[in-house]
């Protein structure tokens, strides 16, 4: 068995890609990548004060640690200041019920979210991790139509719920079918794993990558709930949202994280919910827990992958990007960057309290009045 994020042992993964492992993995790595692998994983051996969780996550995603890169992680402590020690995952009950209604060969699984919550890295984690043996029997969508309509290791495990991750479940489960990974699909075979994100960082998110929300705002003056241009009084900035079915109006960017979440809240049917950071700090237990959850085979190898240009690598070029993240949502002043004073004291008094107790994310303290 893997040992958790949590085991503090890591000097074995410096011998961790074994001849056993390597014919594993050889469907999926050249000897030559390989032997890169076993490099940057002996040379992590040298943690340069570096915390043992995190010279695990970034020993499973390939990225070597150097005296410079050290100095600017974050610590574990500033990182369960934040979220807590262990991942939150809601949803287990409704495992058995899926496996009880789904035939093996049926099943998939896949990311549904908001935007900017991590559904694409999700899904490269899952497609190199696990495994549903009986998906490869069944036979694939139309062989005709462009790959992005195929799973391309036919596992299981897909890019997007068929009615398309970022649309509200309630509108669009069983009335849309997503124009990417969407045809062919029972959408009641698939297994949604919905990601959320701590709210202030995912409208610090939005600011920088906004997708198909529009509201007022500019980069000085992000994420805007609170109009700055109006002094006079507090009027919110509102927001609207293009879905596939609909536009949909909101508040400002705070309501739209609580009623999207809310809704998803409600659902019925079988499906996991769990939170971004848990994926970037706990991934090896989340979507161990996914994987089990539909009846996959999770690997004895696990890899922190991430998309690139070519998919079969570990992280290399793309670890930049989980550096980033990792400075960016382990560092607890990044926080609450580009919020205004009004801001925080109109996010504090209509903040789905429910939601962020279910998920443990901390209220920031007010500013001084």
């Amino acid at each position: 068995a893997v040992s958790s994020l949590h085991d503090p042992d890591i000097l074995p993964l410096q011998n961790s890609i074994n001849d056993e492992d390597a014919q594993v993995m050889a469907n999926e790595l050249s000897v030559a990548d390989l032997q890169e692998e076993k490099k940057h994983r002996a040379r992590n051996v040298e943690r340069y004060g570096v915390d043992d969780h995190i010279v695990k996550i970034l020993t499973a995603a390939n990225v070597e640690i150097d005296e410079e890169l050290a100095e600017q992680l974050p610590t574990w402590d500033d990182i369960v200041s934040m979220y807590g020690d262990k991942p939150i995952i809601h949803g287990l009950d409704t495992c058995q019920t899926y496996r009880d209604t789904v035939k093996p060969e049926a099943r998939m699984l896949g990311p549904a979210g908001m935007f900017n919550t991590g559904t694409n890295l999700l899904f490269e984690l899952m497609k190199v991790n696990c495994n549903i043996k009986e998906a490869r029997n069944v036979p694939s969508v139309d062989p005709l139509l462009p790959i992005k309509y195929r799973e391309p290791r036919r596992n299981g495990m897909r890019w997007q719920a068929p009615w398309g991750k970022h649309n509200p479940p309630t509108t669009h489960r069983g009335r849309n079918v997503a124009k990417a990974w969407g045809k062919g699909i029972t959408q009641t075979d698939f297994f949604p794993v919905v990601l959320i994100k701590d709210p202030y960082s995912w409208m610090g998110s939005q600011c920088r990558h906004k997708y198909t929300a529009f509201w007022g705002h500019d980069e000085n003056h992000c994420p805007n709930l609170i109009r700055w241009r109006v002094r006079d009084k507090d009027e919110t900035a509102f927001v609207r949202v293009k879905y596939a079915l609909e536009w949909a109006q909101y508040e400002s960017l705070l309501d739209m994280w609580n009623k999207w979440y809310e809704e998803w809240d409600e659902q019925t049917f079988p499906h996991l919910t769990t939170r971004f950071e848990d994926l970037l700090f706990h991934g090896e237990e989340v979507t161990r827990a996914a994987c089990d959850c539909v009846g996959g085979e999770f690997t004895d190898n696990f890899k922190y992958v991430e998309g690139s240009a070519k998919p079969q690598l570990t992280v290399h070029k793309g670890s930049n990007g989980l550096v980033k993240a990792m400075l960016q949502y382990g560092d607890p002043s990044k926080r609450l960057t580009g919020f205004s004073d009004r801001d925080r004291t109109y996010a504090s008094k209509n903040m789905d309290m429910e939601l962020m107790n279910k998920y443990a994310y901390v209220p920031p303290i007010l500013p001084a009045s």
